[in-house]
């Protein structure tokens, strides 16, 4: 019990804010706020992720051929060729992806930040914030400063029947629309 104490009290004084400290970066404080979460959730994660049919899933594969193949291996873990590398500038960025299926809850947060990254992005290139708040709810919100089109881009994570997870942006489409837009506006912009 005092060891629980001693613990908390360490965890809490070491996680306090100095005054002195640093404004985080927002994927950074999206990787904190997520490590969290997941930390707080792990039991009903680990139930989601044992509940899957990974097995359904490898049988599809086995039997498949040609490009809906490859879709699927791209699913296996470890198969997809560096899945969340992706969009590390707004230039090479011509649209923002909609979603990401990982197997291992563990890598959940990478899919997040990787989905959240292009607007990162963008955001920085136009000169406004982005707020993250993370909820367990509702998912990760990104709040777009200046941005009435999408003023609120709603990440989230579903367990599939064939295990793992779907990170997707909800309303992705209309996301990804806007985005195209906006990125376009800027780099017009950028080359005048």
């Amino acid at each position: 019990m005092i060891l629980s104490i001693l613990l908390l009290a360490a965890g809490t004084a070491f996680a306090a804010p100095s005054t002195g400290t640093a404004v985080r970066a927002p994927e950074e404080s999206l990787r904190v706020m997520l490590a969290d979460l997941r930390r707080k959730r792990t039991w009903e994660v680990r139930e989601a992720v044992l509940g899957g049919a990974a097995e359904e899933l490898r049988d599809a594969v086995a039997s498949g051929d040609g490009a809906a193949k490859e879709r699927l291996a791209g699913r296996l873990p470890g198969m997809a060729k560096d899945p969340f590398d992706i969009c590390r500038d707004l230039e090479t960025c011509r649209e923002a992806p909609v979603s990401l299926h990982v197997e291992d809850a563990v890598i959940i947060d990478d899919a997040f930040r990787a989905l959240a990254r292009p607007w990162f992005k963008l955001q920085k290139a136009r000169g406004k914030a982005v707020t993250v708040t993370v909820d367990p709810g509702t998912g990760v919100q990104l709040k777009l400063e200046g941005f009435p089109a999408v003023p609120v881009v709603t990440l989230s994570a579903e367990p599939t029947p064939t295990g793992g997870f779907d990170v997707t942006i909800e309303e992705g489409s209309e996301a990804a629309k806007a985005f195209a837009a906006e990125r376009a506006a800027v780099l017009k912009t950028d080359k005048n």
